[in-house]
């Protein structure tokens, strides 16, 4: 290949600027750094943190406006899509609306990536990571005390979920497991406030955290693996029995106002 050639080629195999922006921010929102909805920084303070020109990162910007990663909205502001995960999300929620007893086969995938996640971040999770899941247990275990809003308390115990899985490194599962849990969020409410209103069922879901906690902060990834397992088949049995129970309550006031009505 000649020299003029060879430059040529070079040229149009190196980057531009824009381009490499454009690839920093994606990593960023990859890597949950920048998640869905998110407004980013202004110009002025992300062309500094990356050490850019602003007109360089406006290049940037738009790129990724292009691919549809960022949009801008009235008023101002650019923002992280809020629908990036739409083709996994919308499909599923429909089939919650129409049977709920889909609750049950999430529960059941949530049982893969969960052991998983654990198994991964016990080897892989870096010590900023292991005070992310520090912090998140112990922000669950502050409301599960406080006896308060047992929504509240589902919450925390997702959050808890995703900074292991986050730990885990594996940027497909985290991406699966955030879309599962976004599209689940009404329905993980539903059956996560009702699991914290049963009676020492809060006690033994910390004791069980603790225990997955405990193991992925130890490096023991067999351990977090079987930790994980045992704390969604009790998620999975006790979601079980108390919508049973439910069932035959409604079916006992079904029922009732029968007899009552004749």
């Amino acid at each position: 290949m000649e020299k003029n050639n060879w430059t040529d080629h070079l040229m149009k195999n190196t980057p531009t600027i824009a381009e490499s922006i454009a690839k920093q921010l994606e990593e960023m929102i990859a890597g949950g750094a920048l998640k869905p909805g998110e407004r980013l920084p202004s110009e002025r303070i992300l062309a500094e943190r990356l050490g850019v020109s602003r007109p360089s990162l406006r290049e940037g910007k738009q790129i990724l406006t292009s691919k549809g990663l960022l949009t801008s909205r009235q008023g101002g502001g650019t923002y992280i899509q809020n629908n990036l995960n739409s083709g996994l999300t919308d499909p599923l929620m429909d089939l919650l609306k129409e049977r709920p007893e889909f609750r049950y086969d999430i529960l059941e995938v949530r049982h893969a990536l969960d052991s998983q996640a654990a198994y991964y971040a016990a080897h892989r999770a870096t010590e900023s990571d292991k005070e992310n899941i520090v912090n998140a247990f112990n922000d669950m275990v502050k409301l599960q005390k406080a006896n308060g809003d047992p929504v509240a308390s589902a919450e925390a115990d997702t959050n808890f979920h995703l900074s292991i899985t986050k730990a885990s490194h594996n940027m497909a599962l985290l991406h699966i497991s955030r879309s599962l849990f976004s599209v689940l969020q009404s329905s993980i409410e539903k059956n996560l406030d009702k699991l914290y209103s049963v009676p020492k069922s809060g006690t033994k879901l910390t004791d069980q955290h603790k225990a997955l906690m405990d193991a992925i902060l130890a490096g023991d990834a067999n351990e977090a693996k079987l930790a994980a397992q045992s704390h969604m088949v009790y998620v999975e049995e006790s979601m079980h029995d108390i919508y049973k129970e439910q069932e035959r309550h409604e079916r006992f006031l079904r029922h009732a106002s029968i007899l009552a009505s004749k």
